[in-house]
């Protein structure tokens, strides 16, 4: 119809939110391996083999060969925000909340719902 225009950001925003919705992630891989790989942030490297990104791979936890395979990116968040909800015994510390823990001095999570969804992505590319 002449005379409307297509406001883009309203757009794009109802197709991330969709996405989001629909259980796809909206992160950016190379900066989820940045965190996987840095110990300050996300350190998965201290528990997990990641295939490709270092030359000592971890055999703590599980490994994360195809992991992008076995687990949609709705799964994959629930692990890496709070993997307690999947598996009560795990030993793998909540990144994506302080809910139950005993880190007093801790203000927040570990890592930014921004953050896990790098992660999440860069898990994705794992198949």
């Amino acid at each position: 119809m002449p005379g409307m225009g297509i406001n883009v950001k309203l757009l794009l925003a109802g197709v991330l939110a969709l996405m989001a919705s629909a259980g796809f992630a909206q992160g950016v891989p190379e900066q989820g391996f940045r965190i996987i790989n840095t110990g300050t942030l996300g350190n998965c490297i201290a528990c997990h083999a990641v295939p490709g990104q270092r030359d000592l791979l971890s055999t703590f936890g599980p490994a994360f060969d195809k992991v992008g395979s076995r687990y949609d990116a709705a799964a994959l968040r629930q692990w890496v925000s709070d993997a307690r909800k999947i598996k009560p015994d795990t030993m793998m510390p909540p990144f994506g909340t302080t809910e139950g823990t005993n880190a007093a001095v801790r203000a927040q999570s570990i890592l930014s719902e921004e953050q896990i969804e790098h992660v999440v992505a860069a898990l994705l590319t794992l198949r």
